[in-house]
């Protein structure tokens, strides 16, 4: 396969490709005797471990991505806490990007990519033209959309935070605040549709790496401005300024991979006709996933400084979602919208087998560490300024109830692009909307009892829910073709975990004092050495049971 590989000469090209980092399936060689073609199947190992190549890629910016995330999260934190400005600026900061993924990431990008991979199997030139048709659609419908939102943001905030309402300053700088952040849903969508076109062509690292500029304008805008204006406005003007920064570096990412498309307004184009239609069930399906967010953050409105605490909480539990889920969500929508377009089954299953492998040798240890460590990490993460040791016992709380779903929200994303590789947007809908019956349903059963945690308990259930139902329907279909040895590598992982989680306990226990030392550096390290421990024991122990071969991913 090697030596195949390496024979790709001048004459020997991925059909459909701009260049050679966009292979597609299948290989076109020329004979140089007889000048006739032949077509040729890449092997399924080689599809593999390009998925995991792809996936270290994202997985690395989209770390990088996290860190300065959490830096941002810390700042905001230290400013706000849990208090009643904290719970505002943590509504303006999200109603954007709830938006944007309806708008963009979620239903646009699913209908978009097997779209666009289809131009460009034909041309650059046609690929290009639907990629400017789509980019002038979305700029001018998200404009009209933020119109009617600055109009009706009251009303719109009746509906997402119903338990402000009785608070009339709280409300109302929550209005103020939301017009401010909402123009950013028009930057942030073309850098998600900006991104989806790059993700096409197995350009990962821009897109990924962009939300670094956010939180690095948020940081430096905000300590610039500070002495000028107010904090909340200072932060919530960062965002727009971010935007644009994000937009622009997208912009010069898309030129230097000789993509410029043409601003087009040809809304009767059958290509774009099609992709409304799919977006139909598809922007129902990512509205009904926000619609569940936006529940759930209602439901903690009427909660003090809930709103807060679960946005906190979700910031560290969304560093290995995003690092794991997003990464493998992000990279299996293109590569098997393609495998799919040729019909190679057997590529099919070994990209999803090593994918589910990839996310539960991942997610299961993640989700053991963070219940145990959750305390001391919120400690040395938040505990500082306005934000009290109630704070962090109340965010440790949250985090290790959504971890209990991490899995099964990680699978979720590995699962999901299968549908939307095929083209079919309704099953998803389907699931989506028996998940948030069972989402609010547990929130509202949870939250007199549980208060913050019973909501995270209760997002953690529906997860698990969700997962069973793409599960289940995924192999009703015949889409999903699990291996024989899933279950017992599974079985594997979870005596890694057990182990794992006996030594750090342990270390816990006996070094208790150094967790919480008056010296940060101490603390750092305490924490940091006991995780390279653990994930010794836990890397260790996956060796010895050969769930895990190291010469093989070397290879």
């Amino acid at each position: 396969m090697t030596d195949f590989l390496h024979n790709v000469a001048n004459k020997e090209e991925f059909v459909g490709d701009t260049e050679r980092s966009t292979a597609a399936y299948t290989l076109v060689r020329e004979d140089a005797s007889t000048g006739a073609t032949h077509k040729l199947s890449l092997e399924a190992s080689y599809v593999g471990s390009r998925l995991f190549r792809s996936g270290v890629v994202v997985a690395f910016f989209t770390l990088i991505s996290r860190i300065f995330g959490l830096v941002r999260e810390q700042f905001i934190a230290s400013l706000f806490g849990s208090t009643s400005m904290g719970d505002s600026i943590n509504v303006a900061f999200k109603l954007p990007n709830l938006f944007r993924r309806i708008f963009a990431e979620g239903a646009l990008s699913s209908v978009f990519i097997p779209i666009y991979n289809e131009k460009m199997l034909i041309s650059k030139k046609a690929a290009n033209n639907f990629s400017g048709e789509i980019f002038t659609l979305l700029l001018l419908t998200l404009i009209v959309i933020i119109a009617l939102m600055q109009i009706f943001m009251p009303q719109l905030m009746l509906f997402i935070v119903p338990g402000f309402h009785g608070k009339k300053e709280k409300f109302e700088l929550t209005v103020f605040l939301c017009r401010i952040t909402i123009p950013y849903l028009i930057f942030v969508s073309l850098t998600a549709l900006l991104g989806g076109i790059l993700n096409s062509i197995k350009k990962f690292a821009a897109f990924a790496f962009s939300p670094v500029i956010l939180s690095i304008c948020v940081i430096i805008f905000t300590l610039t401005f500070d002495h000028y204006i107010e904090s909340t406005i200072s932060i919530s003007l960062s965002l727009i300024m971010a935007g644009i920064l994000q937009v622009s570096f997208m912009f010069v990412c898309v030129k230097r991979a000789d993509l410029n498309f043409p601003i087009i307004f040809n809304p009767s184009d059958p290509d774009v006709k099609k992709l409304l239609i799919n977006m139909g069930p598809a922007t129902i399906s990512s509205g009904i996933q926000q619609l569940n967010l936006f529940i759930s953050q209602s439901i903690a409105s009427f909660i003090e400084g809930a709103i807060s605490i679960l946005s906190y909480a979700d910031r560290i539990y969304q560093f290995p979602l995003s690092i794991i889920g997003t990464s493998f969500s992000t990279i299996l929508l293109p590569e098997l919208s393609k495998i799919y377009k040729s019909n190679d089954i057997v590529a099919a299953k070994k990209i999803q087998n090593n994918a589910i492998r990839m996310g539960l040798l991942l997610s299961l240890p993640a989700t053991f560490g963070i219940i145990i460590l959750s305390h001391p990490i919120i400690n040395i993460i938040y505990e500082r300024g306005v934000f009290t040791s109630q704070d962090t016992t109340n965010t440790a709380e949250a985090i290790s109830a959504f971890a209990l779903g991490l899995p099964a929200f990680i699978l979720a994303k590995i699962l999901t692009p299968i549908f939307y590789a095929n083209g079919d947007t309704k099953t998803p809908l389907k699931i989506t909307l028996f998940s948030i019956i069972i989402n609010t349903g547990m929130n509202l059963l949870l939250m007199d009892s549980l208060k913050h945690i019973g909501i995270a308990v209760g997002t953690s259930i529906a997860a698990w829910y969700n997962l069973g139902l793409l599960y289940s329907y995924t192999t009703k279909q015949n889409k999903l073709h699990i291996e024989a040895g899933i279950k017992l590598f599974c079985g594997k992982i979870l005596l890694c975990c057990i182990l794992m989680s006996i030594i750090i306990a342990l270390i816990k226990h006996y070094y208790l004092e150094y967790f919480y030392s008056e010296y940060l550096l101490i603390k750092v390290c305490m924490l940091g050495s006991t995780i390279a421990v653990g994930m010794g024991a836990f890397f260790g122990t996956a060796y010895l049971l050969k769930a895990v071969n190291y010469d093989n991913n070397k290879k």
